[in-house]
């Protein structure tokens, strides 16, 4: 999978990432809960080619009550999950009890970070009890895994207005903004088993609120408080129970228990769990545990997706002890490419983001690792600046673009202009630098700028409002010149 295929994947995991946080949010907010992420990644839309065989996981659990949450959001709002008839992979396995919740909401794909709606809840036990009434779609191809899907018939509103009730001939009635009625009598074909989601005046949004459906609404979101009982769930048979318990210790802090953590890390036969384990260790003493960590993600007789994994774990672990180690993982020219990026995508969006380790990285020989570096450096210190400045006059092609593109992304107006009214291959990448900043920034940075310099930058801002350099133009170009191979349909001789 190349960029252009990573991006477009990137924007559909968005909004399931997006509906993730939301359902958090919602949660915690609304109802009580200490909702955390469970499932590593269910909260990230990052791409990453090496596929990490996770233990089927919900999305959430809440660290009082221990309820797991299953979150799905979509462009189109539905009561709809993914089934497969390979083991493990039916829509109502993956670590989900009786009482759980699944949730449901919908996300506009049309924003970088998409924006969601309020989501529905239903217990697992209540779309089990409902199931032989949903649908079942045909499979798709097999290299898709023969996945089908779950449907559950639902009434979403299909635009703003108000729910007004059931009227006496037993149809949905909605008032919708302009003045216009529905009365919805469908919802009779579902039988006799059927709920409504509003109550009577109940603003509808168009394309967000579920106004009725088959399956039963979730009788309580409220947290009930401190019940879930993490100490004897480490012992627990299930497998997510005892995971989802391992991550908790850690998250809470609860060094009383890391006895019972040591014992699972020896024990354990999962090797998820024993380096979930490993991590929580290093949350309550990064000093001994977290070095262990780094040797999982330095293991080259472990998979490239158990050591991945650690890096992820890593990333998580808000101590320098943690990213020192993902440091050394990425500066390893032994490592796998994708290896080396996760964890220097970790130093610059991890938990402990540690700019001045992640710099050397954006000029690595290796592209994916340099671009991942330069991509995740949220942040640049001011006294990173003059190590850049440097960069840009040093007579190193790689390190000198690296060192403009930083500048510019961070927007360090006043450095390229110093080293743009300097002399020589600085003065050059600093030029190029600020000609892809917006005018006014540069402007309003360098206070009255000379006019031999205005002179030459003028070309270079001038080129920002060309259509054809942007997105849509630049890729259309490229698509379109790969498609030029035409051969005379008559004459063949020549």
């Amino acid at each position: 999978m190349g960029f252009k295929e990573d991006a477009s994947f990137a924007r559909f995991v968005s909004m399931g990432a997006a509906g993730t946080a939301k359902v958090g949010q919602v949660l915690r907010n609304e109802h009580g809960h200490r909702p955390v992420e469970l499932e590593r990644y269910a909260m990230a839309n990052k791409v990453w080619q090496t596929k990490v065989k996770r233990l089927r996981l919900p999305d959430l659990v809440c660290l009082q009550c221990g309820l797991r949450v299953e979150s799905r959001a979509k462009s189109k709002l539905g009561i709809i999950l993914s089934h497969s008839e390979r083991p493990g992979r039916r829509w109502n396995e993956g670590g989900m009890r009786p009482q759980d919740l699944y949730a449901f909401a919908h996300a506009d794909p049309a924003r970088d970070i998409p924006v969601v709606g309020k989501p529905v809840f239903f217990t697992a036990a209540a779309l089990n009890a409902s199931v032989t009434r949903a649908k079942l779609s045909a499979p798709k191809a097999a290299s898709e895994g023969s996945e089908m899907t779950m449907s559950w018939a639902c009434w979403v509103a299909e635009r703003a207005g108000v729910f007004q009730g059931v009227d006496s001939e037993n149809r949905l009635v909605c008032r919708w903004d302009g003045g216009k009625f529905t009365r919805y009598w469908q919802w009779d074909r579902w039988g006799d088993q059927r709920f409504v989601y509003v109550r009577p005046e109940e603003v509808l949004v168009a394309g967000e609120t579920m106004i009725a459906g088959i399956v039963a609404p979730a009788p309580s979101l409220a947290c009930p408080g401190r019940t879930w009982d993490v100490a004897a769930a480490l012992g627990a048979s299930d497998q997510a129970e005892r995971y989802a318990a391992v991550k908790a210790v850690g998250i809470e802090g609860r060094a009383d228990l890391a006895e019972e953590l040591m014992s699972i890390e020896s024990r354990e036969t999962d090797w998820r769990i024993k380096l979930e384990a490993l991590v929580s260790l290093a949350r309550l003493d990064p000093e001994r545990w977290t070095s262990r960590i780094g040797q999982r993600a330095n293991a080259f007789i472990d998979s490239d997706e158990a050591r991945m994994e650690a890096v992820f774990a890593l990333s998580e672990v808000p101590t320098d002890e943690a990213a020192q180690a993902l440091a050394a993982v990425a500066n390893d020219a032994a490592n796998p490419t994708e290896l080396r990026s996760a964890a220097a995508w970790g130093l610059g969006r991890g938990a402990k983001p540690r700019p001045d380790l992640l710099l050397p990285l954006t000029a690595d020989e290796d592209p994916l690792i340099s671009l991942h570096a330069i991509v995740g450096l949220q942040t640049l210190p001011d006294e990173l600046v003059p190590q850049l400045v440097r960069r840009l006059g040093a007579g190193d092609d790689r390190g000198a673009a690296s060192a403009a593109c930083l500048l510019s992304r961070h927007r360090r107006v006043e450095a390229l202009l110093d080293a743009a009214r300097g002399h020589g291959e600085a003065r050059l990448w600093a030029l190029g630098a600020l000609g892809e900043l917006p005018p006014d920034q540069v402007q309003a940075a360098g206070g009255e700028l000379e006019a031999e310099m205005v002179r030459t930058l003028e070309p270079l801002w001038h080129a920002q409002r060309n259509w054809l350099r942007r997105d849509q133009g630049r890729d259309g170009l490229e698509a379109l010149e790969v498609q030029t191979v035409r051969f005379d349909p008559v004459d063949l001789t020549a």
